[in-house]
Parts: structure tokens; sequence; C-alpha cells
């Protein structure tokens, strides 16, 4: 009978020992990681808002990883040829995609284009949350409307749709300027762009654009775009004079957006720690946080579960707007 306690008290330290060889074990291979450059695949053209942040954090980053941090761009068919490139590499840690947190370049292009979308969790796991940013309604600075309602008044006047572009359908940029055009009663053209619309918008060939404010806020203060509201529910501090969407007359219209950092689905646990870890350092550095607050952009970094929580909880939220944007016929 005395044998079967002791017997037990053998397993019971085997257990320990096993599970203290396995942290051990995390431990070495989070503190190796990474052996070689990091790439990040945009699936967004250089100077869009996913570009200048990525651009901005892969420094700092790259500091605290002890391994370069390389931004490579890859735009086009709504962001997927970057997610899907990311999602096909080899789940190392070492390839990477930046894209926004609701997973719309993961699962809505896709759909758009009539491909199976690729899984949130299973085929690109979120590492982390780079920042909350900021959207807003823009006109080219030589357009005359100059607020909601004028937009409304001249959209609806006009012989032809409202031309507005995006990266893709089912992109934020689709989603958001297509609600916008509903919500003020007008129709609208949507026109997908490979690379960047921004000359085409500031020369008056798009009427209208939403766009994040890391991109937009430069092209406002210097002039060559019009900010007619911010979608957030406050005002941004570096654009104190624009009206937020409900100040501007659209009751209960609100939409904030997120960037999040992206791994494939089957990378170590030990390497998303490392790189989010990574990650939150960079964005907490006091040259980063203030070009990003200059910016328009809240450096507002998650842990691995609270993103995972803010990812799933805004992939619901994005399910919602394109079920009402395109469940009906115009």
């Amino acid at each position: 009978m005395r044998s079967v306690p002791h017997a037990r008290r053998r397993l019971s330290q085997s257990v320990r020992w096993g599970l203290t060889l396995t942290l051990l074990a995390t431990s070495i291979a989070a503190a190796s990681f990474p052996t070689q450059p990091v790439r990040v695949l945009i699936g967004a053209p250089p100077g869009s808002s996913p570009d200048v942040v990525t651009r901005l954090l892969s420094e700092a980053m790259a500091s605290s990883l002890g391994q370069p941090v390389v931004v490579e761009n890859r735009p086009g068919a709504g962001g997927t040829i970057a997610t899907a490139a990311v999602a096909a590499a080899a789940a190392d840690g070492h390839t990477l995609n930046v894209s926004g947190c609701s997973g719309d370049s993961i699962t809505h292009a896709f759909v758009s284009q009539g491909r199976t979308p690729l899984a949130l969790f299973k085929d690109l796991t979120p590492v982390g949350r780079l920042l909350l940013d900021h959207w807003l309604l823009l006109v080219p600075s030589s357009s005359d409307v100059a607020s909601l309602s004028d937009l409304a008044r001249k959209a609806k006047a006009a012989a032809v749709p409202v031309a507005y572009p995006s990266q893709g359908e089912g992109s934020t940029p689709h989603l958001q300027a297509e609600r916008l055009a509903r919500a003020l009663g007008f129709k609208s053209l949507h026109v997908p762009y490979k690379d960047s619309p921004i000359n085409d918008l500031v020369g008056g060939r798009l009427g209208y654009a939403v766009l994040p404010s890391a991109a937009a806020v430069p092209l406002v203060k210097s002039g060559r775009l019009r900010a007619l509201a911010v979608l957030s529910a406050e005002r941004l501090g570096a654009l104190p004079d624009v009206p937020t969407a409900e100040q501007a007359g659209l009751s209960g219209y609100r939409f904030n957006g997120g960037l999040c950092l992206w791994a494939p689905g089957a990378t170590p646990a030990a390497a998303i720690q490392r790189l989010n870890s990574a990650l939150v350092t960079a964005a907490r550095q006091t040259p980063v946080h203030e070009k990003m607050q200059a910016l328009g952009a809240d450096p507002t970094p998650f842990d691995i579960e609270t993103t995972a929580k803010y990812v799933r909880d805004f992939a619901a939220e994005s399910d919602r707007l394109r079920a009402a944007v395109f469940g009906g016929a115009r």
C-alpha cells in the first residue's frame, strides 16, 4: 500500500520536471528568435497608413529584436496579395503582415473576389495591435464642397455617381465610403486602386474618399485635401477644427479602425510573444509615440490576449457592416 503514494510522488515529480523543461525550451526559443531578418508585407502602396506606421515602428522593433525589419509593399487585390503570401510563408515568425485588425483583407476581400477566404486565427493569427486609427471623410481642396450637407446636395444633383477610391472591394475605405454615401443618400462609384489614389483625389478626378488619419493628416495640413468630418466619437487633436460625423449631422455615425501585426497561423507561441514584446516596446518609445500622435493615430499596443479579443470583436463588427452595405440593392 505504501508503494502507491510513492509512485504518485514520482509521477508528480516527473510532471513538474516535464513542465520545467517545456518552459525552459520555450524560453530558449524566445531568446534565440529571430535568427534572420524579419520581413513585413503590406498590402498597400507607399505613403498609405499601414506603410507610414510600419516604417515608423520597424526601426524601433529591429533594435529590440536584434535583426533588421524589412518592409515590403505588395499592393493589389484588396490587400489579399500580401495576406496570402504571409499565410503561405514558413510559420517561423520571420514573415509578417500589417493590415486592419478587422481582417478585411483576410476574409472580406477574398469573398468579394469569389475566392475562399483565409481563416482568422488559423491561416493568420494576430501578433499585436499597432494602433487605434481615426478615419476622415475627404474631398479635394479645389472642390467647393465644405460640409457633409454640401457633399450630399451636390452629389444628389450630379448626373453621374460620385467616384471614391479604395485598395479593393471589401476593404475598410470601400465599406466606410459606401456606408457614408448611403447615410447621406447619394449614388457613388467605387474605384479600386492597386497604387495610391492620392494624386487622382487631389486632382479632382475622384469626388471623395475615406482614409485613415496617418495618411490623410499631412495632406490636409498641407492644403492638398479638405477634411469634412472625422468618423471617431471625438475630434482629432491633430485637426481640432474638423467636426465629427455626428457633429456634422450624421447621428450615431462612429467608426475607428485598428492596424494589427499578423503572423502565419502555426507560428510558435515563443516567436509570437517575442514579436509582441518588441512591438509594444517600439510603440511606447517617446519619438515613435509623438510622431504617431502628430499623424492623428493613437499608439495603443495590446498584449496577445487583449489583441485576440479585439480582433474577434472588430471582425464581428466588420461582418455586420458588410452585411448592411451589401445586404440590399442600392
